[in-house]
């Protein structure tokens, strides 16, 4: 039994490793522009769409996947939950910080959500946990329910899904797909997965209607907290930005040098107190 854990803890560790590498080639095969990815149109086979970032969130997705896995439950929670906080807490409240200097017409969403990174990140963060949790068959299940919803939004004006939670910036290739589309692959998945289990009709029927709820539950839990911690990294990086600039004032007042304010501030010490904690934990640990 210890061989066999270790084994398979070498195994995951050169898959993660192997799946960290892609990704991060993605980034340096594409590196024209820092805000962009760059556009591949692959005639009659796939429409006009960056190829290199949907592959880099694809990797990210497996690397939470693998993780979540080979831990368990309830381990593989806590390291997501340990990685996912500092990563969107910190970025937000860092970014927040440069649009205040930077003194330009930002979008409400902020320069976080231009670079890069971020959809790649965030689309691994969220599909990596849900098919951590709850399985492929119910993800694919839960991502073809919320698309056909936002569809339903964008022609009949129902108001079902949220567009300030559930952004359409992280989605990556998931856009691509219409209703009938998800519909297919939605069925087809459901169909390979559950066929395989000899049970009766009627507890296969059971058990897919509870992984569906599982997985819409988990997709809300996700994007809530995605949500909830940019918007608390904005707010408080905001509050810095204020705190740090009253220093600097009363400094400028009471020398007259024209010097940045160097000192630390409680909200800063704070949250990065906050961050770097539970990366510790994982470390330590």
């Amino acid at each position: 039994d210890d061989l066999l854990f270790l084994i398979d803890g070498v195994l995951l560790s050169l898959i993660t490793l192997m799946l960290g590498i892609l990704c991060i080639v993605c980034f340096f095969i594409d590196a024209k522009s820092p805000a962009e990815w760059a556009i591949y149109n692959i005639k009659n086979f796939i429409p006009a769409q960056p190829i290199l970032r949907d592959l880099a969130a694809v990797c990210m997705a497996m690397i939470h996947f693998s993780a979540i896995e080979f831990l368990s439950m309830h381990p593989g929670l806590l390291l997501w939950h340990c990685v996912a906080v500092p990563t969107i807490l910190y970025t937000s409240f860092v970014s927040r910080i440069i649009e205040k200097n930077a003194d330009s017409e930002i979008s409400e969403a902020g320069i976080v959500t231009l670079a890069r990174a971020w959809p790649v990140v965030i689309f691994g963060l969220r599909y990596g946990l849900l098919a951590g949790i709850c399985g492929f068959a119910a993800t694919v299940n839960a991502v073809a329910l919320l698309r056909l919803c936002k569809q339903a939004d964008s022609a009949f004006g129902l108001g079902l899904v949220s567009s300030t939670v559930t952004r359409e910036d992280s989605e990556c290739f998931l856009t691509l797909f219409g209703g009938s589309a998800w519909i297919a692959v939605s069925s087809l998945v459901t169909a390979y997965v559950y066929h395989q289990f000899p049970h009766e009709e009627a507890s296969l029927l059971q058990q897919g209607f509870a992984d569906l709820v599982c997985a819409l539950v988990g997709l809300a839990y996700v994007n809530t907290l995605v949500y909830m911690l940019d918007r608390v990294g904005r707010r408080l990086g905001e509050n810095n930005f204020v705190v740090g600039n009253n220093g600097f004032m009363q400094a400028h007042r009471a020398s007259g040098a024209v010097v940045p304010n160097i000192k630390p501030t409680t909200i800063g010490c704070a949250v990065l107190g906050v961050c770097v904690f539970p990366l510790l934990c994982v470390v330590m640990g």
